[in-house]
């Protein structure tokens, strides 16, 4: 008996990757895990950091503290097995993680965990080191995909390219700047993802249930444990605004799905038979199950609808806030559901884009037809009509406009249209059949491009060479964040072993 036949690929001569296929196929057939399984690492990391400091400070005996860190440490090495798994029957992690400490300690001893602290803020700070290893993954994932557009932008900095406006040819510039563009726009996602940490890099923990608590807690110690910048400044805030740090990330990855769905959009257009100008990899494309002949490119329609399925979320998140009253409330549990939704879905999209571009295959030779029509190069003919003769801007276009009309199928202006156009409007320019090809050349009208950002040589030469500092500026950003997350984790290791040897 013959084995099944896959519904498509024979006719490929690369298969997708597995985590194409999962990303283009999104929760077809894939489950989705519960929300606190993704808190876990950072809820055991909460748990020490408090737990430690309760015993530093003489809040709970030094004795019971290095029992339970020592029941924590168990615990995690559970989760790094995969042999600890949430009860549904224990409402949350965190009750989840007390549960398992007090079936191993009893309640004489682990009982004190929770002493200083309420649910309230152990979830914010939970919620807020989730999200702060999620920027740092989104910005990873970005750097990676401009250095990949700056990579091509500078192969192709000098090949021709149609630029376009309303969809219909506009002006010549090159594919180098399009890709050093997309970066520009990559970057600035970067930026704004590194604005969330300046806004939200502050620990919430100790604020207990919103308003602070009678047990001497040094919340400045916990945050250095944590890899915070500090505490915040008011226990009130952080618990009635637990939607902000969610929305202003969710607002951030909406903005660059924006910008991956654009480049997404450009680059399905370009691979149409109909442009031509790119052909996508099959490692970044599948098949139909009826047409044999199909080549779809479908990982850069799921980037397009992500980017619209996530704005739907953002407005969800941004909705939470919007009426709370002072204090904690139950409604505001959801927007962890939102935004782990939101960014779970994001997160691959960067690299997938990043995978696109590394393995299409660019048609410089039809870029450059596509120069040659549309009069695309009527524009730079105006502008040298003005720059050579110092006529006035409107006059030139005019003229231009004219020369235009005058030439209907030719795809650009004529020598002897454009002279009629001048002589009809009472001028007579010294003008040469070859200055008006040469002005409407590809090659002519990049080297006469001179403004700073714009398509020509030395301009593009600055340009790239501004991104890549830029792009570096940012690698070292995030080693730092990585390092100081290193650092803290390494502090709380030493200060655990340290009350250890204390409370023997």
């Amino acid at each position: 008996m013959k084995k099944s036949l896959k519904l498509w690929g024979a006719a490929f001569t690369k298969e997708p990757s597995r985590a194409v296929i999962a990303f283009t196929a999104g929760r077809d057939v894939a489950s989705v895990s519960p929300a606190d399984a993704k808190l876990i690492p950072y809820d055991l990391w909460t748990n020490k950091v408090h737990v430690l400091m309760l015993g530093k400070n003489g809040i709970i005996p030094k004795s019971d503290a290095g029992k339970i860190l020592k029941g924590l440490l168990k615990l995690e090495q559970l989760v790094a097995a995969g042999k600890f798994r949430l009860d549904p029957s224990k409402e949350d992690v965190h009750t989840n993680i007390e549960s398992w400490l007090t079936e191993k300690l009893g309640i004489e001893i682990a009982g004190k965990l929770h002493t200083a602290r309420s649910r309230n803020d152990q979830v914010v700070t939970d919620i807020r080191l989730y999200l702060r290893d999620q920027v740092l993954t989104f910005v990873g994932n970005n750097i990676g995909l401009v250095q990949t557009l700056l990579k091509l932008a500078k192969i192709y900095q000098a090949v021709p390219f149609p630029g376009f406006t309303h969809h219909q040819h506009a002006m010549v510039t090159t594919f180098g700047h399009i890709l050093a563009g997309f970066a520009t726009m990559i970057i600035r996602d970067i930026e704004r993802l590194k604005g969330w940490y300046i806004l939200h890099n502050i620990s919430p923990l100790g604020n207990a249930v919103a308003y602070g608590t009678s047990f001497p807690v040094d919340r400045t110690l916990t945050a250095k444990l944590l890899a915070f910048d500090g505490p915040d400044t008011n226990s009130m805030d952080a618990i009635t605004n637990r939607w902000e740090p969610e929305a202003d990330l969710a607002y951030s990855v909406v903005v660059l799905m924006n910008h991956l769905s654009l480049i997404a959009q450009t680059l399905i257009l370009l691979a149409t038979p109909e442009f031509g100008m790119v052909e996508l990899s099959d490692k970044f494309s599948t098949g139909s199950s009826i047409m044999p002949q199909k080549k779809n490119p479908d990982p850069l329609e799921v980037i397009k609808g992500k980017a619209g399925f996530v704005h739907g979320q953002l407005v969800g998140l941004l909705s939470m806030g919007k009426s709370n009253f002072i204090g904690f409330n139950r409604d505001s549990q959801w927007t962890k559901y939102i935004v782990m939704d939101l960014l779970s879905e994001c997160e691959p999209a960067p690299a997938v884009l990043t995978g696109v571009l590394l393995t299409m295959m660019v048609n410089t030779k039809i870029m450059e037809t596509w120069c040659r029509k549309g009069f695309i190069g009527a524009t730079t003919l105006m502008e040298q009509l003005v720059a050579m003769y110092a006529l006035p801007m409107r006059q030139a276009k005019v003229v231009v406009e004219k020369g235009v009309k005058r030439s209907v199928g030719q795809d650009k202006v004529t020598f002897t249209s454009l002279c009629q156009s001048l002589q009809e409007e009472g001028l007579a320019l010294p003008i040469t059949e070859s200055q008006v090809a040469a002005w409407q050349e590809p090659e002519t009208i990049i080297g006469l491009t001179k403004s700073f950002g714009g398509s020509g040589k030395k301009s593009m030469k600055q340009e790239l060479t501004l991104l890549a500092k830029q792009l570096a500026g940012h690698q070292k950003w995030l080693l730092q964040k990585k390092k100081d997350k290193g650092k803290a984790l390494k502090s709380l290791t030493d200060a655990i072993t340290s009350l250890g040897k204390e409370s023997k």
